[in-house]
């Protein structure tokens, strides 16, 4: 749920830019359809979705040592919004 908050609240300024670019057209049936294809995410940026991500460091540890595979290590610091 919170998820499809998020995503409408990051795509309703896209739309508005979609929108803006085109101002004189009408939003019907077929505007529709392009400026939602245009933002919703195709198959090749929701790979990342597919990975079978860890939450511990740990956890990805005893899983790269079993099956013999390479850790990724994404860290950061600060907001992820850069609220800080």
């Amino acid at each position: 749920m919170k998820r499809a908050v998020w995503s409408m609240l990051l795509l309703l300024p896209l739309c508005g830019l979609v929108l803006a670019q085109d101002a004189k057209q009408e939003l019907d049936d077929k505007s529709y359809e392009r400026i939602r294809d245009y933002i919703l995410p195709n198959a090749d940026e929701e790979a990342w979705l597919k990975v079978n991500w860890r939450a511990t460091f740990w956890d990805a540890v005893i899983d790269a040592q079993k099956e013999d595979k390479p850790i990724m290590l994404f860290a950061m610091n600060g907001h992820p919004f850069a609220c800080t």
